[in-house]
């Protein structure tokens, strides 16, 4: 497919595409595709053969699994410029090991797991930037994990209004929750009503203003040491 302008600016400025030439970048463009999804759309489901990694472009997606009992474990949100699933490729398993549906309308690329490989095989370098992209998930994982076991609830909140808030590449104070406090509440391991009751206490608190999904951070030393 051909590469729009915008789109190879936008994937360059990432570390697995970065050390990419343009003909290789090519041949990679060559088995991907541009895909339109609307709100609930699914992309893969847990157990189906794990052939392509995905690119968020713009909107959001939601990584899931499903327990015994049927509720819907959110493990994490992809937004803008974030890839998914490119782990499968250096996996022993063949399947996807959760599912991926679009929690709002979404354009991403998915990209050929083997012709990934294919120019993974060629490029030291490229190979280089895969072991630093999943040794930056793993970290993160950790983290998550240190959270949730070891933290209570409002530090699960605040660290997430957080990491969001660090995300902002202009330095400012505000952003937009990337989904519903129900999802947001799952992805926390905490009720809807206490991730509601928590973030109503830092609005209270003058730390925060809230704006439907539009957060504003008032004032964030405090943040950081609220409990």
């Amino acid at each position: 497919m051909v590469l729009h302008r915008v789109h190879n600016q936008i994937l360059r400025s990432h570390h697995l595409f970065e050390p990419l030439n343009d003909e290789q970048m090519d041949e990679l463009m060559s088995a991907s595709q541009l895909l339109n999804l609307d709100k609930g759309d699914n992309l893969f489901h847990q157990g189906e053969p794990a052939h392509a990694f995905y690119f968020v472009i713009s909107g959001a997606i939601k990584i899931y699994r499903l327990t015994p009992d049927g509720q819907e474990k959110v493990f994490e949100v992809i937004g803008n410029r974030q890839t998914f699933a490119e782990a499968m490729m250096l996996m022993d398993t063949p399947n996807y090991v959760a599912s991926a549906q679009a929690v709002c309308p979404t354009q991403v690329y998915r990209f050929s797991n083997a012709a990934y490989m294919r120019l993974l095989e060629a490029n030291q370098k490229l190979s280089f930037a895969l072991l630093g992209k999943l040794s930056v998930r793993l970290h993160q994982r950790i983290n998550e994990i240190e959270t949730l076991s070891l933290k209570n609830a409002t530090h699960r909140v605040v660290r997430y209004l957080m990491t969001q808030l660090a995300r902002l590449k202009d330095e400012g104070n505000s952003f937009e929750l990337p989904m519903a406090k129900q999802l947001i509440a799952g992805h926390l391991s905490i009720q809807p009503e206490t991730f509601s009751r928590i973030i109503r206490r830092l609005i209270d608190e003058g730390i925060i203003t809230q704006e439907g999904r539009q957060i504003t951070v008032l004032d964030r030393q405090l943040l950081e040491q609220f409990e």
